[in-house]
């Protein structure tokens, strides 16, 4: 059995055909149900396929026609027995991330990173540092750079209304969000079932007994905290519970920029001294508020805490994102944005509830 990855095959029979002159230019290259048929793939394996053929110029896309050899294919050709990418430089996608510090940023990136370069590509990062003018410039940055064909944002953490975002989605630029996004802005997002996954949560400690439950979260300024706090709440109201919103926690922003945020729980968990659970709705809050019932006086170490991502605490419940998946998503559907489609979608990806 081959070893070489099924796309790659697909690429390199289109190419060869090409460069033997088999495929001569202006011709139609068979359609995706014909390759799908041929070598017994999916629809994405074919537009992978194309994707890579068409960032190099070898072939053209015309909407409801097909797929075309260009017009003068050997001007993309650097060596006729080479399968190296054509073009003066290679493909690349930009990777735009606020931050590189939690370990989920760390796992979506590595990730991210396999799936461009198992699609021939070149993965091009830049940091924000959580500065929405710093995003602004990287994406400036990205679509003026040569060779950079699409961006996949993973937007800074107020999520404030960002213009260059805006342009890329009017201009049908192809880029993709990963894990939080902008509402305003209507493209292609992937991100994890945030809401089921907090609903979960709830609805189980719910049905163990506990009534005064304490939600602690950053401040409620992006897509991936509001989701998370309608699934607390709508767990309740399915529950018939009455929801004590006194027993909120929300870090404002600048307090975590700041370094107080220890403090902040710490105050905060004083001030409620009946709380018999913590859902924690980031794997950063749950570590702090394990520090806090653990070593300050007069808390309760014996309070239940779940957290949304794993703290890497033992002993503590939470819920487990699939980040491989996520990286998967959006790499195929900024690839078929590259093959000539533009139809914004939401994928959501399901999350595992862990007990311990």
């Amino acid at each position: 059995m081959s070893k070489v990855p099924l796309y790659k095959q697909i690429y390199h029979s289109i190419k060869d055909k090409i460069l033997t002159g088999e495929l001569r230019p202006k011709d139609r290259v068979p359609s995706e149900q014909e390759f799908m048929d041929q070598f017994m793939v999916s629809k994405t394996t074919v537009k992978t396929a194309l994707a890579i053929l068409l960032d190099e110029g070898l072939v053209t896309r015309i909407q409801g026609k097909g797929t075309f050899v260009s017009a003068s294919p050997s001007s993309f050709i650097v060596d006729p027995n080479s399968r190296t990418i054509a073009s003066n430089s290679p493909t690349c996608i930009g990777l735009i991330i606020p931050t590189i510090k939690t370990k989920v940023i760390q796992r979506l990136v590595d990730h991210i990173e396999y799936y461009v370069k198992e699609a021939g590509c070149q993965l091009v990062l830049h940091i924000t540092r959580e500065s929405s003018s710093e995003e602004s410039r990287s994406v400036q940055a990205l679509t003026q750079t040569h060779g950079v064909r699409g961006i996949i944002v993973f937007p800074t953490e107020d999520e404030s209304y960002n213009e260059s975002l805006l342009r890329l989605s009017l201009d049908k630029y192809p880029f993709v969000f990963i894990d939080r996004y902008l509402r305003n802005i209507d493209t292609y997002r992937i991100t994890s079932d945030n809401w089921g996954g907090a609903y979960e949560t709830i609805t189980n400690l719910l049905s163990e007994g506990h009534q005064q439950i304490a939600l602690i979260s950053p401040d409620n300024t992006n897509t991936t905290i509001e989701d998370r706090t309608h699934g607390f709440e709508k767990a309740y109201i399915d529950g018939n519970m009455l929801i004590d919103k006194s027993l909120w926690c929300h870090v404002p922003i600048r307090t975590l920029r700041t370094g107080d945020t220890y403090a902040h729980i710490v105050k905060f968990l004083r001030q409620q001294p009946n709380i018999t659970a913590v859902f924690a709705l980031t794997a950063e809050m749950a570590r702090h508020t394990h520090l806090a019932l653990h070593q300050e006086e007069g808390l309760n170490p014996h309070i239940e805490l779940v957290s949304f991502d794993d703290p890497e605490i033992p002993g503590i419940s939470h819920i487990l994102q699939d980040e491989e998946q996520m990286a998967l998503s959006a790499v195929k559907l900024l690839l078929e944005q590259l093959g000539g489609q533009h139809a914004p979608q939401r994928v959501e990806i399901p999350v595992q509830w862990i007990h311990v």
